[in-house]
């Protein structure tokens, strides 16, 4: 990867901006480390930096989640009325077209300056003096720093790398960076990549065990002002293991896979399943995000700004919208979507204006939204998890593999049973549904198809060739020797 590192210091300085001992210090071209990193207090804004970098545009606050990720994944309709040219080539598997190009280009670019200061920050903490931090803080830091890596560097290998079904095992994909240097690090196979993700979410996990979301420890306002609550918006202990339970699944290690996921789903008193009521209320106080649910999500300042010309509103052609026909189809609502919330409360239809369009309303913003539930992007819930089990012991487990959906499935309001008698196979095919329903704007399908190697995606006519899961690398990045 080239440069990269070398843009830490001027995208942190941005970043964090809002910190006022960053602002404070000398300037971007002389900052010193000795400076900014003196005392924990540094650490901690080196940290939130980072949280703040992966809400832009690039990253989590569009094109991961409900931009690029989400059009590739067929999750929209787009024709020449609907969606920009760049998201229309992207359907069409066009990824050299220069539209598309700058968008991967900058997702690829921002994915890495956030795995730059990650490991400045990492880098910094191993040499630093921990008497610096107040009990435990270090380790969570340190902790959270190991398993953003870890996260960031699994859909780095999920968009770009070929997948272990179609046979990129052995295939150089990604550079796994763990060195804060101007030095170009080179790709490693898809499987090694796998190995350092696995390696890192291991560390972490070791790091975490006092994690308050763990131990179960209240945190106040008046302790240490109250750094260590809203642990749902850091990436906590269980936010590791749901990786190792994604991560493992896509590498086809079930024996692995389970237990990771198995551990989260013990632990679903403290991700409650969204009440019905959250959802069924007025428009200002739906709990969209069913932010009960999250085991790791993000706060994104500016996610109004950042949907509005896509996802809320008729004026534009650059809209990403759905047809009343992929409402029945995907939702199943001639069966039993009829009741199911993801539908009746996440899609909103909009009719009283010029040109009615309908939109995922999973990320609406409306004025006067409560501070608890607006400008919340989820990345990791609970139901995932649950998919995963099943999908785990579809051959070993049936009878739990369909358990385990059934849960999912009444918690969104279905009533409908599955069969008792569901093969491996048709389990597989309720779990496509499932993460249909409820992934849109999460820019978790293209991951999904990717990972099965599925030959249809929506919206895409014919079979769906297999080389186009796998996005080009950016022009420079090859040019460069990666």
């Amino acid at each position: 990867m080239r440069k990269t590192n070398l843009l830490y210091l001027s995208f942190l300085f941005l970043l964090v901006t809002s910190c006022k001992k960053w602002v404070e210090v000398t300037p971007v071209t002389q900052i010193e480390d000795k400076d900014f990193f003196a005392n924990e207090q540094g650490f901690k804004e080196a940290l939130n930096g980072v949280y703040l970098n992966m809400g832009r545009v690039a990253q989590y606050g569009r094109e991961f989640t409900f931009g690029m990720a989400d059009v590739i994944g067929g999750m929209y309709v787009l024709n020449t009325s609907n969606g920009s040219q760049a998201y229309r080539d992207a359907l069409a598997g066009l990824y050299t077209a220069t539209g598309v190009q700058g968008i991967t280009t900058t997702m690829w670019q921002n994915q890495y300056n956030s795995i730059a200061n990650l490991n400045k920050l990492i880098e910094e903490l191993d040499k630093a003096d921990t008497n610096l931090f107040k009990p435990r803080n270090y380790r969570i830091i340190k902790g959270e720093a190991l398993g953003l890596r870890a996260f960031l560097h699994l859909d780095l290998l999920r968009y770009f790398g070929t997948s272990i079904a179609a046979g990129g095992a052995e295939k150089a994909a990604i550079p796994y960076v763990e060195k804060y240097a101007a030095v170009v690090t080179p790709r490693s196979t898809h499987a090694q990549v796998l190995v350092k993700i696995q390696a890192d979410l291991e560390k972490a996990a070791q790091l975490l065990q006092n994690d308050p979301i763990l131990t179960g420890e209240t945190i106040t306002t008046d302790m240490d002002n109250g750094y260590l609550m809203n642990r749902k918006l850091r990436f906590n202990y269980y936010a590791v293991k749901a990786t190792e339970a994604r991560v493992n699944l896509w590498a086809g290690q079930i024996e692995k896979a389970l237990p990771a996921a198995e551990t989260v789903i013990t632990a679903t008193a403290k991700f409650p399943w969204v009440a019905q009521a959250s959802v069924a209320t007025s428009d200002v106080n739906r709990d969209r995000v069913f932010t009960t649910e999250h085991i790791f999500g993000l706060f994104v300042n500016d996610l109004a700004k950042n949907y509005v010309d896509l996802l809320d509103t008729s004026r534009f052609s650059t809209t990403l919208v759905i047809t009343s026909a992929r409402v029945t189809e995907q939702f199943e609502t001639n069966t039993v979507g009829a009741s199911d919330y993801r539908n009746v409360y996440l899609v909103r239809n909009v009719t009283n204006v010029a040109s009615p369009k309908i939109f995922f309303g999973k990320l609406y913003q409306p004025n006067g939204m409560p501070v608890d539930l607006s400008k919340r992007v989820p990345l990791i819930r609970i139901p995932e998890m649950y998919y995963i089990a099943a999908e785990c012991l579809k051959e070993t487990n049936p009878a739990k593999a369909i358990e385990y959906l059934t849960t999912v499935r009444s918690n969104r309001g279905i009533t409908a049973p599955l069969s008792s008698t569901l093969t491996a196979v048709q389990i597989q095919d309720e779990l496509r549904k499932e993460y249909r329903k409820e992934f849109p704007s999460e820019g978790q399908m293209f991951f999904y198809y990717k990972r099965v190697n599925s030959t249809s995606v929506p919206g895409v006519s014919g079979a769906y060739p297999t080389a186009r899961y796998v996005v080009p690398l950016p022009p420079a990045e090859v040019e460069f020797g990666q």
